[in-house]
């Protein structure tokens, strides 16, 4: 037995390195279902082989079958998740079976099933089953259900747009980043939130410029949610940290709807201390709404469903800076006004121009407490009430449809949609706030074929579309073409002009093409495929484009001083391209050595392209220093998953002409589980 294990795992590797030479598009695979498996024995513990295995999905009427095999073994991959009844029929037994078992995404639910001895008249043993458990996988997750996403309050109590996701902060081992570490999301096995992975349906819902999720999926939209980390499955790659996916939900025989809100707004909120600084006396407007509906059923019964869902979230609220700004009272600008203007020697008096710029902006301070010094006069200065109207629009639609040819062939299709506007209020005064659009598309199309019982192919095509952008009205100052950003640090800790970071924008296309292939072989279950992944991600950044110009004091700006803190503005207006290639590659194999112990072998192979724009290091080799800076262009960085045993490539080793350097990695791990 153990030399044919051998030779199952050489097959495996072989086929993944076949693989691996003939495809030059990138690849990864992420599973958006479950598996189920179990033993049918005989009264007396012996397992019973050709046994028919029947499947129903209790919701859509759906049935798929399979046999056992030489040791009473049954096995169902790509299994939508829901709740199944199970029945089993043999030669010599009464028909026998489980109902209502559930199957979870992205675990492996094992089943037994004991059949009775046929009698002289043919009886039906069917019961519920009380407990399914993964006996066949090391993997650590947690799954939360529809009830549990729509019901729980911590989904919608932080009023973002994470949804099911903040779930995983029920999870032992995910914890908050505590703002440490590059990344959006929860920290998960120690790792910073850089490390996370996201998916929704199988779609890479990465940020590749920021990290985190990209596309919001509705509490009432989702199916099932769940997040796995540490030791799981080849299958599963991409990062080290936590794997989060989530798969929406999908129509069924019985016609189901929902109308729904969720609201918050500041009668129900705590005062907020940083209001309380500025002297209000009662929180500012916080009013959210996130409401919404969906429907889903049946367009022909145990064949065709439907579901959609369209929500809609403003919410209207004000906001204040975090740390008090500053700016001169009604007093202290009648004290400026009053000033001479600034003489050629530039000695005494202030620049006249940029006063009149800084109280087209700056409104007087109600109540001083403090002064600044300009051209030896004291100003009275106090804290500005900058609490102004903020919003946040977010309209979401979900459609999903599934269409069974027949019980071994599916066609399942998923589109997601978001489309967000929101205030960037990230410039200090509300003067210079602007609406930042954002956009999200994902859409999926996946077929999945029963060659026969033991031989199963999934293939799913994916897209991903992420567009937002961070716009400089047209706002002018004397002699400059562009808005710049004044920032005053000493005094007034008070930036003049637009968002800092704009103008910005950022587009992310994600294309994937991923094929999944299940054997089952006698002991042995089988699987191998990859992930192809093609990234078009155009980004506009320049830094200080505007300018930037840091003065130290009030005094410094007026009397048209060049700044002693900061002084750079960038030229030109160069692009960022993010292009690049993305291979994953995996096969394993869940060899059932024995009832109670299972082997699971797993084999992944990971390559990333530079990106486009970082490639171009290499025009400015003639500024290349021996020994000291070398600019040329980059080389990929191997990646390695999780891994129990490692070959690298060694140090020094010809690297392949096909690939630049990566490694393959075999990752091992055992299940027991009791008789």
């Amino acid at each position: 037995m153990f030399a044919k294990g051998k030779s199952i795992m050489m097959m495996i590797i072989a086929t993944a390195m076949i693989l691996l030479g003939g495809f030059t598009a990138p690849l990864g695979a992420q599973a958006i279902d479950g598996n189920l498996v179990g033993v049918v024995v005989d009264p007396t513990g012996a397992t019973v082989p050709n046994a028919t295995v029947e499947l129903t999905n209790t919701g859509t009427g759906i049935k798929t079958s399979t046999k056992t095999s030489v040791d009473g073994r049954y096995q169902f991959g790509n299994v939508p998740i829901g709740t199944y009844d199970i029945n089993v029929s043999a030669s010599g037994f009464g028909t026998s079976g489980l109902k209502n078992v559930p199957v979870a995404l992205n675990k492996t639910a094992t089943a037994n099933i004991t059949m009775q001895v046929q009698g002289v008249s043919q009886e039906v043993s069917v019961t519920e089953l009380a407990n399914v458990i993964d006996t066949t996988t090391t993997q650590l997750q947690s799954t939360f259900k529809a009830e549990q996403i729509v019901n729980l309050p911590i989904i919608e109590a932080a009023g973002n747009f994470y949804g099911a996701l903040n779930l995983s902060m029920l999870s032992a081992g995910v914890t908050s980043n505590g703002g440490v570490g590059q990344g959006t999301g929860p920290s998960v096995g120690g790792q910073r939130p850089i490390a996370n992975n996201y998916m929704v349906e199988g779609v890479d819902n990465n940020d590749k410029g920021v990290t985190g999720p990209l596309v919001y999926v509705p509490t009432d939209a989702t199916q099932e949610f769940s997040i796995l980390q540490n030791q799981v499955s080849a299958e599963f790659g991409h990062s080290t940290g936590g794997q989060f996916n989530t798969v929406v939900k999908s129509g069924e025989n019985l016609t189901h709807g929902s109308l729904y809100e969720y609201f918050q707004n500041r009668k129900l909120n705590a005062m907020d201390q940083s209001f309380k600084r500025q002297g209000f006396t009662e929180n500012p407007r916080y009013d959210q709404n996130r409401m919404g509906g969906s429907i889903g059923g049946p367009i022909k019964k145990n064949k065709w469903f439907y579901f959609g869902d369209f929500e809609y979230a403003p919410l209207g609220s004000a906001v204040t800076t975090s740390t008090p700004i500053s700016g001169p009272t009604a007093a202290g600008y009648a004290l400026l006004d009053a000033m001479p203007t600034l003489n050629a020697a530039g000695t005494s008096g202030i620049s006249k121009a940029n006063l009149a710029l800084f109280k087209q902006y700056v409104s007087p301070a109600p109540v001083a407490n403090d002064t600044t010094t300009v051209n030896g006069v004291k100003i009275p200065i106090g804290i500005l009430p900058l609490a102004s109207a903020n919003y946040t629009n977010q309209y979401v639609g979900v459609a999903s449809s599934d269409y069974n040819f027949s019980g071994r062939d599916q066609l399942r299709g998923r589109f997601i949609f978001n489309r967000l506007d929101q205030l960037d209020n990230l410039a200090n005064l509300p003067a210079f706030w602007t609406t930042l659009p954002t956009r999200n598309y994902l859409g999926t199309l996946a077929e999945y074929h029963a060659f026969s019982s033991t031989f199963a192919n999934e293939l799913r095509f994916g897209f991903n579309r992420h567009y937002n952008n961070y716009v400089v009205p047209d706002f002018k100052a004397p002699g400059l073409d562009q808005f710049p950003n004044i920032q005053f640090d000493n005094d007034l800790g008070l930036q003049l002009g637009p968002d800092p970071n704009a103008p910005q924008y950022t587009f992310i296309n994600t294309y994937q093409l991923t094929e999944n292939v299940s054997w089952n072989k006698g002991k042995h279950n089988v699987k191998f495929g990859g992930d192809f992944r093609r990234l078009i991600a155009p980004q506009l950044f320049v830094q200080r484009k505007r300018g930037d110009y840091d003065y130290a004091d009030l005094n410094e700006y007026l009397q048209d001083q060049i700044p002693s803190d900061l002084a750079e503005r960038n030229l030109g207006d160069v692009k960022y391209y993010g292009n690049q290639w993305a291979t994953y590659l995996y096969a394993e194999d869940h060899w059932h050595f024995r009832r109670n112990l299972t082997v699971n072998l797993g084999l992944r192979w990971e390559r990333t392209t530079i990106p486009q724009t970082m490639n171009l290091q290499s025009l400015n080799s003639v500024a290349s220093v021996p020994g000291v800076i070398d600019f040329r262009r980059r080389r990929p960085v191997a990646r390695t998953l999780r891994p129990s045993l490692a070959w690298p490539i060694p140090p020094g080793a010809k690297e392949p002409r096909r690939f630049e350097p990566a490694s393959a990695w075999l990752m091992t791990s055992f299940s027991i589980t009791s008789d």
